[in-house]
Protein backbone atom coordinates (compact mmCIF):
# COMPACT_ATOMS: atom_id res chain seq x y z
CA UNK A 1 0.00 0.00 0.00
CA UNK A 2 1.60 3.19 -1.17
CA UNK A 3 1.16 6.26 1.00
CA UNK A 4 -1.12 8.34 -0.90
CA UNK A 5 -3.71 4.79 -0.10
CA UNK A 6 -2.92 5.03 3.33
CA UNK A 7 -3.72 8.44 3.86
CA UNK A 8 -7.08 7.88 1.91
CA UNK A 9 -7.72 4.44 4.44
CA UNK A 10 -7.16 6.59 7.20
CA UNK A 11 -9.29 10.12 6.14
CA UNK A 12 -12.09 7.69 5.08
CA UNK A 13 -11.78 5.85 9.12
CA UNK A 14 -11.83 9.63 10.58
CA UNK A 15 -14.67 10.35 8.27
CA UNK A 16 -16.83 7.38 9.15
CA UNK A 17 -16.01 7.60 12.68
CA UNK A 18 -17.37 11.20 12.68
CA UNK A 19 -20.48 10.27 10.94
CA UNK A 20 -21.56 7.29 13.96
CA UNK A 21 -20.31 9.46 16.77
CA UNK A 22 -23.25 11.09 18.87
CA UNK A 23 -22.02 14.55 19.88
CA UNK A 24 -24.21 16.30 22.99
CA UNK A 25 -25.32 19.56 22.95
CA UNK A 26 -24.17 21.84 25.51
CA UNK A 27 -25.79 25.15 26.50
CA UNK A 28 -22.83 27.77 27.04
CA UNK A 29 -22.21 28.60 30.79
CA UNK A 30 -22.75 32.15 31.11
CA UNK A 31 -21.54 32.41 35.32
CA UNK A 32 -22.89 35.57 37.25
CA UNK A 33 -20.67 36.78 40.46
CA UNK A 34 -23.08 35.15 42.74
CA UNK A 35 -21.44 32.36 41.13
CA UNK A 36 -17.96 33.12 41.47
CA UNK A 37 -18.02 35.45 44.67
CA UNK A 38 -19.24 34.49 48.08
CA UNK A 39 -21.30 37.53 48.93
CA UNK A 40 -21.76 38.37 52.77
CA UNK A 41 -25.47 38.66 54.51
CA UNK A 42 -24.97 42.53 54.80
CA UNK A 43 -25.78 45.97 53.17
CA UNK A 44 -23.19 47.49 50.50
CA UNK A 45 -22.58 50.21 53.03
CA UNK A 46 -20.79 47.65 55.52
CA UNK A 47 -19.48 45.44 52.82
CA UNK A 48 -17.70 48.08 51.41
CA UNK A 49 -16.47 49.57 54.74
CA UNK A 50 -15.47 46.20 55.76
CA UNK A 51 -13.47 45.38 52.48
CA UNK A 52 -11.88 49.11 52.27
CA UNK A 53 -10.75 48.66 55.94
CA UNK A 54 -9.11 45.03 55.51
CA UNK A 55 -6.73 47.22 52.75
CA UNK A 56 -5.55 50.01 55.07
CA UNK A 57 -8.15 52.63 53.82
CA UNK A 58 -11.06 54.51 56.44
CA UNK A 59 -14.63 54.48 56.02
CA UNK A 60 -17.09 56.86 57.87
CA UNK A 61 -20.82 57.12 57.45
CA UNK A 62 -22.11 60.29 57.83
CA UNK A 63 -25.83 60.99 58.06
CA UNK A 64 -26.21 64.43 57.64
CA UNK A 65 -23.59 67.07 56.38
CA UNK A 66 -23.24 68.52 60.19
CA UNK A 67 -21.67 65.25 60.79
CA UNK A 68 -19.81 65.30 57.45
CA UNK A 69 -18.00 68.79 58.51
CA UNK A 70 -17.70 67.52 62.16
CA UNK A 71 -15.49 64.22 60.74
CA UNK A 72 -13.41 66.70 58.28
CA UNK A 73 -12.55 68.64 61.44
CA UNK A 74 -11.53 65.51 63.42
CA UNK A 75 -9.26 64.46 60.38
CA UNK A 76 -8.03 67.90 60.09
CA UNK A 77 -6.63 67.75 64.00
CA UNK A 78 -5.50 63.94 63.33
CA UNK A 79 -3.64 64.65 60.05
CA UNK A 80 -3.09 68.43 59.60
CA UNK A 81 -4.74 68.16 56.09
CA UNK A 82 -3.97 71.78 55.60
CA UNK A 83 -2.82 72.68 52.64
CA UNK A 84 -6.13 70.91 51.02
CA UNK A 85 -6.50 70.83 46.99
CA UNK A 86 -10.52 71.22 46.86
CA UNK A 87 -11.24 71.82 43.40
CA UNK A 88 -15.06 70.47 43.23
CA UNK A 89 -17.19 73.50 43.89
CA UNK A 90 -20.11 71.69 45.55
CA UNK A 91 -17.75 70.69 48.40
CA UNK A 92 -16.43 74.66 49.45
CA UNK A 93 -19.51 74.89 52.07
CA UNK A 94 -17.84 71.40 54.02
CA UNK A 95 -14.28 72.55 53.47
CA UNK A 96 -14.79 76.32 54.97
CA UNK A 97 -17.18 75.15 57.76
CA UNK A 98 -14.20 72.50 58.48
CA UNK A 99 -12.07 75.75 58.75
CA UNK A 100 -9.40 74.13 56.32
CA UNK A 101 -6.94 76.33 54.81
CA UNK A 102 -7.56 75.52 50.47
CA UNK A 103 -7.20 75.80 47.39
CA UNK A 104 -9.52 75.26 44.42
CA UNK A 105 -6.69 75.56 42.17
CA UNK A 106 -3.66 73.61 41.47
CA UNK A 107 -1.29 75.75 43.11
CA UNK A 108 1.64 75.90 45.52
CA UNK A 109 2.20 72.08 44.82
CA UNK A 110 4.89 71.99 47.19
CA UNK A 111 2.50 72.52 49.86
CA UNK A 112 -0.58 70.96 49.38
CA UNK A 113 -0.99 67.98 52.03
CA UNK A 114 -4.69 66.51 51.14
CA UNK A 115 -7.22 66.45 48.23
CA UNK A 116 -10.73 66.59 48.42
CA UNK A 117 -12.97 64.60 45.48
CA UNK A 118 -15.82 63.15 44.55
CA UNK A 119 -16.01 59.64 42.98
CA UNK A 120 -18.05 58.07 40.32
CA UNK A 121 -19.03 54.48 42.29
CA UNK A 122 -18.25 52.79 45.29
CA UNK A 123 -17.62 49.40 44.87
CA UNK A 124 -18.67 47.58 47.60
CA UNK A 125 -17.25 43.72 46.59
CA UNK A 126 -13.39 45.11 46.75
CA UNK A 127 -13.64 48.33 48.82
CA UNK A 128 -12.94 50.37 45.55
CA UNK A 129 -13.12 53.68 44.77
CA UNK A 130 -14.60 54.18 41.37
CA UNK A 131 -13.07 57.61 39.23
CA UNK A 132 -12.17 59.47 35.95
CA UNK A 133 -10.46 62.18 35.06
CA UNK A 134 -13.74 64.28 34.22
CA UNK A 135 -14.24 64.97 37.92
CA UNK A 136 -13.45 68.04 39.07
CA UNK A 137 -9.20 67.99 39.63
CA UNK A 138 -8.85 65.66 37.21
CA UNK A 139 -6.09 62.87 37.50
CA UNK A 140 -4.47 65.11 40.02
CA UNK A 141 -7.17 65.11 42.88
CA UNK A 142 -6.53 61.20 43.32
CA UNK A 143 -3.05 60.54 42.62
CA UNK A 144 -1.13 63.85 43.74
CA UNK A 145 -2.08 65.07 47.55
CA UNK A 146 -0.65 62.44 50.67
CA UNK A 147 -4.16 62.14 51.89
CA UNK A 148 -7.17 61.70 49.20
CA UNK A 149 -10.29 61.94 51.18
CA UNK A 150 -13.33 61.20 48.99
CA UNK A 151 -16.84 62.40 49.35
CA UNK A 152 -19.65 60.22 47.98
CA UNK A 153 -23.02 59.82 48.44
CA UNK A 154 -25.18 56.21 49.83
CA UNK A 155 -26.61 55.67 46.17
CA UNK A 156 -23.58 55.81 44.70
CA UNK A 157 -22.93 52.31 46.15
CA UNK A 158 -23.13 49.58 43.98
CA UNK A 159 -21.93 45.61 44.90
CA UNK A 160 -19.81 44.98 41.48
CA UNK A 161 -17.50 46.93 39.51
CA UNK A 162 -19.55 46.24 36.13
CA UNK A 163 -22.62 48.02 37.26
CA UNK A 164 -19.85 50.79 38.24
CA UNK A 165 -18.67 50.89 34.79
CA UNK A 166 -22.48 50.36 32.97
CA UNK A 167 -23.38 53.59 35.33
CA UNK A 168 -20.32 55.64 33.47
CA UNK A 169 -21.15 54.34 30.16
CA UNK A 170 -25.05 55.62 30.78
CA UNK A 171 -23.79 58.60 32.48
CA UNK A 172 -21.35 60.21 29.67
CA UNK A 173 -22.72 57.88 26.34
CA UNK A 174 -20.58 58.39 23.41
CA UNK A 175 -18.32 61.31 25.73
CA UNK A 176 -16.45 58.68 27.82
CA UNK A 177 -14.00 60.23 30.48
CA UNK A 178 -9.74 59.73 28.70
CA UNK A 179 -9.46 57.63 32.20
CA UNK A 180 -11.50 55.53 34.27
CA UNK A 181 -9.65 54.21 37.79
CA UNK A 182 -10.62 52.06 39.63
CA UNK A 183 -8.87 52.63 43.35
CA UNK A 184 -8.68 49.62 45.97
CA UNK A 185 -6.59 51.89 49.27
CA UNK A 186 -3.79 53.71 49.77
CA UNK A 187 -0.96 52.99 46.73
CA UNK A 188 1.10 50.42 47.68
CA UNK A 189 4.18 48.55 46.31
CA UNK A 190 6.15 45.45 47.89
CA UNK A 191 8.58 45.66 45.25
CA UNK A 192 11.63 45.91 47.34
CA UNK A 193 12.51 42.86 50.00
CA UNK A 194 9.13 42.06 49.78
CA UNK A 195 8.31 44.73 52.12
CA UNK A 196 5.04 46.72 52.30
CA UNK A 197 5.00 50.55 51.89
CA UNK A 198 2.04 53.18 51.71
CA UNK A 199 2.25 55.45 49.43
CA UNK A 200 4.69 54.39 47.21
CA UNK A 201 3.14 55.97 43.45
CA UNK A 202 0.43 58.46 44.97
CA UNK A 203 -2.07 58.85 48.54
CA UNK A 204 -0.71 57.25 51.61
CA UNK A 205 -4.00 57.64 53.34
CA UNK A 206 -7.50 57.14 51.79
CA UNK A 207 -10.71 58.27 53.42
CA UNK A 208 -13.83 57.77 52.24
CA UNK A 209 -16.73 59.90 53.60
CA UNK A 210 -20.30 58.44 52.88
CA UNK A 211 -23.15 60.92 52.91
CA UNK A 212 -26.38 59.76 53.43
CA UNK A 213 -28.59 59.94 50.61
Amino acid sequence: MDNKAGREEILNSIRLGLKRARFKHFEPIKPTSKDIFNTPDKSLLDIFSDELKAISGECYYCSNKDELVEKLKQLHTRENLDLCYSPDKNFVDFVQKANLLYSEEFENADRIKSGISSCEFLIARFGSVLVSSALAGGRRIFSFPEIHIVIAYENQLVMELEEGLDGIMKKYGEDLPSQIINITGPSRTADIEKTLILGAHGPKKLVVLILKS
